[in-house]
């Protein structure tokens, strides 16, 4: 009977050591303590109790910004903003081409082919002259930007936080 309470004891405390450490393989004994090691990296639920996961930079990073992915338009917004969208390169070309910069042209540009009734947004870029737009249609943006130097004008959907352009300071 004392062998058996014994041998409960060895296999409960050895059980008991071992429950919840992960150790890693080293190659030769550190005087130092070992450092806390990062979890494998698990797809499928449910992680290892006292595994904290760490995402990598890349990942936070991605997912800091991910408020600036734009959605998807449908094809019928697709094609009625296409029409906008080579009216506002023309008169991008045509003001570039009479060297005419700043907020004041390219608002009167924007709004000149923008559909009635559309919410129109036109804000400094912050670097040159740059002029950043947006024209809100239905179910998507026509965004860009213009200054003296080039001109982008972009058809997509909504971005993640739900209009057209990030807000200043973003």
């Amino acid at each position: 009977m004392k062998i058996l309470i014994t041998l409960v004891a060895v296999l409960l405390l050895a059980v008991l050591n071992g429950c919840g450490v992960v150790r890693a393989r080293e190659a030769a004994p550190s005087a130092s303590p070992s450092p806390l090691l990062p979890c494998p990296e698990i797809t499928e639920a449910p992680m290892p109790s006292p595994c904290v996961t760490m995402p990598s930079w890349e990942r936070k990073h991605a997912d800091n910004e991910a408020y600036r992915q734009r959605g998807t338009l449908s094809p019928e917004a697709a094609a009625e903003a296409k029409p906008v969208a080579e009216a506002l390169r023309g008169t991008f070309a045509d003001l570039r081409e009479r060297n005419l910069h700043g907020e004041a042209h390219v608002a009167r540009a924007v709004r000149a082919v923008a559909p009635p009734g559309t919410n129109v947004v036109i804000r400094a870029g912050g670097a040159r002259s740059a002029v950043v737009f947006a024209i809100e249609l239905s179910g998507g943006c026509l965004t860009g930007f213009y200054d003296e130097r080039e001109s982008k004008v972009e058809v997509g959907g909504y971005i993640n936080d739900g209009g057209c352009l990030t807000a200043p300071g973003h």
